[in-house]
This record gives C-alpha cells, sequence and structure tokens, in this order.
C-alpha cells in the first residue's frame, strides 16, 4: 500500500512541488479545498502524513492541529509545518497545538523527497526554527 499524505497548503508553489514530489516516490498526495473537506479525509483514512503550511489563513493551522491532535482518532497522524524562519512564535504555537515538527520553507523544501517518503523527524534540519 502506498504512502498517502493529505496538504493543507494554499500556495500553488507548494502544492506544485508536493505533488510532483509524491509522484516520483509513488506516494499518494491529496490537497482538499478546505478545513472540513480535510477533516473529513483525515476521519475517513487517516493519512500517514499531514503536510500544513503553517501561514496559511483558509486552514487556520493551529486550530487545525488541536483538532486533530486532540481527536483519540486522528492524534498518531504525524504533522510537519513549515513557515518563514523568522517566524519563532508561530513556530513555538505550532509545537504547541501539536505540530509534530516544524521546519522552515527552505528546509522544507530541501528535504520534501525525505518528508514524504517518512524519514522523520529525526533526519530533518530545522534550518534554525524555533
Amino acid at each position: 500500500m502506498a504512502r498517502r499524505v493529505l496538504a493543507a497548503v494554499e500556495d500553488l508553489l507548494f502544492k506544485s512541488k508536493i505533488s510532483e514530489t509524491a509522484s516520483q516516490l509513488d506516494v499518494e498526495a491529496g490537497f482538499p479545498r478546505n478545513p472540513k473537506r480535510l477533516l473529513e479525509a483525515i476521519h475517513e483514512s487517516p493519512p500517514d502524513l499531514l503536510v500544513l503550511d503553517l501561514n496559511s489563513a483558509r486552514f487556520e493551522p493551529l486550530a487545525l492541529l488541536r483538532s486533530v491532535k486532540s481527536d483519540e482518532a486522528t492524534r498518531d497522524v504525524l504533522t510537519v509545518g513549515f513557515l518563514s524562519h523568522v517566524q519563532k512564535d508561530l513556530a513555538v504555537a505550532a509545537r504547541e497545538a501539536g505540530c509534530d515538527r516544524v521546519v522552515a520553507r527552505s528546509a522544507f523544501t530541501r528535504d520534501l523527497p525525505r518528508i514524504l517518503a517518512g524519514r522523520t523527524p529525526d533526519t530533518i534540519d530545522e534550518a534554525g526554527v524555533g
């Protein structure tokens, strides 16, 4: 069974990078359009990984993290959030909300194949975030 990744990402550049890399790795990547659909997809079949753009206005990632991590059926879903390396307060808030790994955008892009392949959290350089 192929790995399955869901992504709460609005940015077309990051969506494209995730989609292309997932395709190369034979990883199924899904991009629900809104938080309601994302939560439905997570509950229907918990993914191996949930990727969050921590700057997303549409997905409200901190609230989404709290919801996923407080639900017994979904709390074990591995989460990786990405943000600008200068957003230290947001990194701390994401960790407090339950994000398993917070990485700078540059580290996320560089390590994307490893992230999607499931080689987290120990092998990712956080590039100074937090």
